[in-house]
């Protein structure tokens, strides 16, 4: 045993302090008790001076520490990876990994046997968990293999035991998700910090893919909450092995859910391509290995939940293909507003452009050159055909580069119910020759050849008439005049008048009264007429001012669609991520909305999760804030899995939501069975263990057979503070209680 101090403070001043409250004791305390007999006055001033000892021992911090010599039984672990990947033949003659990892045990052996005299030999076979085995076995059939997880339980174990050293053989691929995708690395280092060691041996190739043909798709990137009619953009990687210069063929797949009930999976189809579903590549590797990123894209033709997949071709000399589809499951809604967007190239159409960051809008602008340029303008017809835009938006462009024609079938589109807007400019309604076309017909100004551009600052408000309108609402209510007052003003704008006998509305104007933003029911159609072209400058200013300006604009587009009341059913359910690895947790999230859409707390959730073989399963569902929240892992099972929630309504009415998630047919442990040696390399390497070949571990377990285990008598301390205890703190007590006592008998209290 010895004695230990860990002071509060750095030992000179701890010195310091103890001289210095002697000093108080020894020089001021006799004064006061000069008049006491002489044992009164030693006993009083001992007491003082064991109070200080004890105050300093307090800043001392001292402990007792207590060295032994720990004999205790060692533990030899041998961890031998038994997952499917150990099945790869990439040996010599065409061994399995698992057959070399047998033929290294069985050389091994004798050395296990004369060291299990001494140690505990333990076996066990590692996958997604480790099983305790008498002998290892040919078969290597673990869907997963946690090495993480499983070193990080084996370092656990040594804070209970001594555990001498774990002889680790395995190809190093870790394949596993969920709560078991631990970190390797971490799992080493903590089980080095134990005095656990990791001796590691790798078996098999990191060269496998090199030498055999295989295609895979990965990486699917799709918006999962898309609208119908909406052109839906996809990247995937396309990751090709031995295919140099052969025919990729990669094809976007839609399931056909026509008339098919939640909890029916439907045939999966191919995509046409078309000008707008851009739904097969064909890509020729140059190289023996390439990785490439490919553009696809399609538009969805039907609302609900719908899978969709992409895939390549498989070879016919190809061996591995569970990994040639990649699937997950898109939110298609009805309700998506497609927007015809025609401008010169300027400031409003550059920011104009921004309201495509909306799933629900998307708007596809066309730059349109000027007269003198007017042979480069390449117009679409198709953007005129009836049904194919839900609105059309018109900038500073002439008439006449539309062209008669053009302009009346864009008329008859609004006449169906295309939203119409027309926004200012030096070519903007009369000055561009509209009152001479059809759509003069629809705009709600009248127009003339004389019309001008103002280019003043004005600033644009609500009339007390529109402050209720939709398209008006910038900010909560009790802010949305202060942000109009507010925002920067227009920089010039179309002089605008409302046409004589129609039904216009004045939404927005001038401080002088000069309208500015107009609307009006022409048909079926909704037309607005703005005389601003300027609104980007809200763009460029302050955050809330950026909002306000993609607030308005969408608005504007909701609006002319009618769409501008839409909204979500009031019970809802979500599941993050939509299509997972074999394993992985699916987090679910759910809530119950009242009639205002405001989330409503205390609600009882009922969840369930139907599989892929039809059986249903209940999910515990806990409430965070005003949503539900709750976890299902029973995902081993690849298929489409249904998630069903239902709760009451306040008036007692039952609501019920459905929606989907995928579990990949992906094999994470086969799909790119690799060797990875830089791992177990550096599991070895933190865990102050050696990296070793099969004949090196051979020759470590001959010399551990013959010298013993090397630090197996381990060093242990145990410490025990003086300080902090009742005792110490029980004495301090007594001591001035004696004190005070002695000095109240005498007359000093």
């Amino acid at each position: 045993m010895k004695l230990a101090f860990a002071p509060i403070w750095p030992w000179p001043l701890v010195v310091l302090a103890c001289i210095l409250m002697l000093f108080v004791v020894r020089v001021g305390y006799p004064r006061r008790i000069r008049h006491l007999p002489a044992f009164w006055r030693r006993l009083l001033v001992g007491l003082r001076i064991a109070i200080v000892l004890l105050i300093t021992s307090w800043l001392l911090r001292p402990a007792a520490v207590l060295e032994s010599n720990d004999r205790s039984d060692a533990v030899l672990y041998v961890v031998m990876d038994g997952s499917g990947s150990m099945n790869t033949p990439d040996g010599a003659g065409g061994m399995t990994r698992r057959q070399e990892l047998l033929q290294l045990y069985d050389a091994a052996k004798p050395y296990l046997d004369v060291i299990g005299e001494t140690v505990e030999v333990r076996l066990r076979d590692l996958a997604e968990g480790m099983m305790a085995i008498e002998v290892p076995e040919a078969a290597a059939d673990g869907r997963m293999t946690a090495i993480g997880a499983n070193l990080e339980t084996l370092a656990k174990e040594a804070t209970r035991e001594r555990i001498a050293a774990i002889l680790f053989w395995s190809d190093g691929k870790q394949a596993v998700s969920s709560d078991k995708d631990i970190d390797p690395i971490q799992a080493a280092r903590l089980s080095g910090r134990q005095n656990s060691p990791i001796y590691t041996v790798v078996v098999g190739s990191s060269e496998v893919q090199a030498t055999t043909l295989d295609l895979g798709v990965s990486e699917l990137d799709v918006a999962r909450d898309v609208f119908i009619r909406n052109v839906v953009p996809i990247k995937v990687r396309l990751n090709s092995f031995g295919a140099e210069g052969r025919e990729c063929r990669v094809r976007v797949l839609v399931e056909d859910r026509a008339q098919l009930a939640n909890g029916k999976t439907g045939e999966m189809r191919e995509v046409r391509p078309s000008k707008d579903n851009i739904t097969l590549k064909v890509h020729r590797p140059a190289d023996t290995t390439e990785d490439v990123t490919l553009d696809l894209q399609f538009v969805p033709e039907q609302a609900g939940e719908i899978k969709i997949a992409v895939e390549v071709e498989v070879l016919d000399d190809e061996v591995r293909r569970t990994n040639n589809r990649v699937e997950t499951i898109i939110r298609v809604r009805s309700g998506g507003i497609r927007v015809a967007y025609f401008d010169r190239l300027r400031p409003e159409y550059k920011w104009l452009r921004r309201i495509n960051v909306s799933s629900r809008v998307q708007l596809d602008h066309m730059h349109i050159y000027p007269a003198e340029f007017a042979d480069r303008n390449d117009f679409n017809d198709d953007w005129f055909i009836p049904g194919n835009y839900d609105a059309f938006i018109i900038g500073d462009v002439s008439a006449d580069l539309f062209g008669e024609e053009r302009l009346q079938k864009l008329y008859a589109c609004c006449e169906l119910g295309a939203g119409f807007m027309m926004i200012g400019g030096e070519d903007s309604f009369g000055g561009g020759g509209y009152h001479r076309t059809p759509l003069a017909r629809l705009l709600p100004v009248s127009m003339t050849d004389g019309d001008q551009q103002l280019t003043d600052d004005i600033p644009m408000l609500p009339t007390r008439l529109a402050t209720r309108n939709p398209i008006l609402q910038i900010a909560p209510p009790d802010q949305n005049k202060q942000r109009w007052n507010d925002l920067p003003p227009l920089t010039g704008a179309n002089a605008l008048r409302i046409r004589d006998g129609g039904a216009a509305q004045i939404l927005a104007e001038s401080p002088t009264g000069m309208p500015l933003l107009i609307g009006q029911n022409t048909g079926a159609s909704r037309v607005l007429a703005f005389a601003g072209d300027t609104t980007w400058q809200w763009a460029v200013d302050e955050a809330w001012a950026v909002e306000a300006h993609q607030r308005f604009w969408r608005q504007i587009i909701f609006w002319l669609t009618k769409m501008e009341n839409g909204g979500d059913s009031r019970l809802w359910i979500n599941v993050e991520p939509r299509d997972l690895n074999p394993g992985a947790f699916a987090g679910l999230s759910f809530g119950l909305r009242d009639v205002d859409g405001v989330p409503q707390a205390g609600v009882k959730y009922d969840v369930s999760i139907q599989g892929p073989g039809g059986d249903n399963e209940v999910v515990a569902a806990r409430t965070e804030d005003a949503y539900g929240a709750g976890d299902f892992q029973n995902t081993m099972t690849p298929g489409d899995y249904w998630a069903t929630v239902s709760a009451a309504d306040t008036d007692g009415s039952l609501n019920f939501a459905t929606t989907r998630f995928l579990v990949s047919a992906r094999d994470p442990e086969l799909d790119n069975p690799v060797a990875v040696p830089a791992l177990m390399r550096e599991l070895a390497h933190v865990s102050a263990g050696d990296f070793l070949t099969s004949d090196d571990m051979l020759e470590r377990l001959r010399q551990w057979a013959d010298d013993g285990l090397p630090s197996l008598e381990v060093k242990r301390s145990e410490r025990i503070t003086l300080w902090d205890n009742w005792i110490s703190l029980l004495l301090f007590v007594i001591l001035l209680s004696v004190e005070w006592l002695c000095r109240k008998k005498r007359g000093l209290v």
